[in-house]
This record gives structure tokens, sequence and C-alpha cells, in this order.
């Protein structure tokens, strides 16, 4: 595992990235190992995460790779499923806020991440909705207490 301590009185905003799906869409492709603009998918999330708040936890909940560098973990069984992972993930969180997302975001930016942060200040959190007005709740930031009490 990488990063395994993070400091106590780091980033405000930490990262539960989820990268453990089966890919069934993709015929059981490496999804977020796929390479887009010369990178992995993973490795944009991770790095839009990074330039949003710099120094920021990232844990990763999904098979072990060599880059991006970040925390590790497995959820309980692999493959079990958005929750579990997040539950796996956000054991790891000492952050006050946490974004949760997919491993998948190919155009995630670091500015995306500030209009979330700011627009979950007033409320629980904030999630980007599609084209049609459905929630991405793989797109998030939360306060992190509000998810440790969800799960």
């Amino acid at each position: 595992m990488h990063d395994t301590d993070p400091a106590p009185h780091g980033p405000a905003t930490a990262a539960v990235v989820l990268a453990g799906g089966a890919a069934r869409r993709l015929g059981g492709a490496d999804k977020p190992g796929l390479v887009v603009g010369g990178r992995t998918l993973l490795e944009g999330v991770v790095a839009a995460v990074r330039a949003h708040s710099a120094g920021a936890h990232v844990v990763v909940v999904g098979p072990e790779r060599s880059s991006p560098a970040a925390e590790y973990v497995r959820e309980d069984p692999p493959g079990g499923g958005p929750v579990p992972a997040l539950r796996a993930g956000l054991a790891r969180v000492q952050a006050p806020r946490t974004a949760l997302l997919a491993a998948d975001l190919p155009h995630l930016r670091a500015a995306d991440l500030a209009a979330l942060e700011e627009a979950a200040e007033p409320g629980p959190g904030a999630v980007y909705s599609d084209a049609e007005g459905h929630p991405q709740w793989l797109t998030g930031l939360w306060h992190t207490e509000v998810l440790r009490r969800a799960l």
C-alpha cells in the first residue's frame, strides 16, 4: 500500500475512488486502467483530486496498482459493489470532507471538485447530475460524517 498514514491535520478534502468494478459492459476490461489522453482513467481522477487539494489523502478501492500513488484497499468481499467499497474506503478517511468518485471520469477537473465543494458547503453534500437530471452518486463531495452516518 502507498500513503498509509494520512496527516491528522492535512487537507480538508480526501477522496475515495471506486476502482474495483467488473466492467461487464466492456467485456471485463480493466476500465480504470484504460488510457485516455496519455494517462489511465484512474490517474486522471487522482490528478484532479490532487490539483484541487494538494496533499489530499486519496483512497483507491480496488486492486493495487503501481500508479497513481494512493492508499489502496479492497472491499469485503472484493467485487461486492459500491456500498462495501465506500465502507472500506471511508474507514481510512480523516478529513472533514470526502469526494466520492468513480475511477472512470475522464473529464473530471479540479474546477469540478471546487464547484462540488462550494455546492456542498451549506448542506450535507453535492453530486453532479447528467443531462437528463439523474444524480451521479459517484461524482460527489460530502461532509464525511454525513457519509459515515448513511453507512
